[in-house]
């Protein structure tokens, strides 16, 4: 009899670790798994285009950020990806936080490669290693 309740014993104990070994494959899967997915977000990155994006408050820089793009997509689009802004009519009249004040004649204007703009940014098309610079001055 107490041979018997070794054996079982030894064979509950069997199954319960063989259960276990289940679970590590299933883990290695996870991994796998993971490790494709970041393949894909890593060829996805590189069909991406970089810009970058400085804000600036009476020619203070607030922050600056690299942000990334496909092609043919807009200014505002980007904006609204990576910046809390509010917009009319596809000018940007308020990012982070900071709004423009009409009252005051306080406007966001923006340079493409140091150079004015004369589009809203629904119009303008980012490139590559674009930089723009929003500044929120008073006129």
């Amino acid at each position: 009899m107490k041979k018997l309740l070794v054996v079982i014993v030894l064979l509950g104990g069997l199954f319960v670790t063989s259960g276990c070994q289940g679970n590590t494959s299933t883990s290695s899967e996870n991994t796998q798994n993971a490790q494709s997915v970041e393949s894909t977000e890593r060829s996805v990155d590189q069909k991406q285009l970089i810009a970058t994006i400085v804000i600036t408050n009476k020619g203070e820089e607030v922050t600056s950020k690299e942000v990334a793009f496909q092609e043919n997509e807009s200014l505002l689009k980007v904006m609204k990806e990576n910046f809390t802004i509010e917009e009319k009519d596809g000018f940007i009249t308020s990012i982070d936080g900071m709004s423009q004040d009409q009252k005051n004649n306080v406007f966001w204007v923006y340079t493409v490669n140091n150079e004015m703009s004369d589009k809203g940014a629904q119009n303008l098309l980012l490139k590559k290693d674009d930089t723009i610079t929003f500044n929120l001055q008073a006129f």
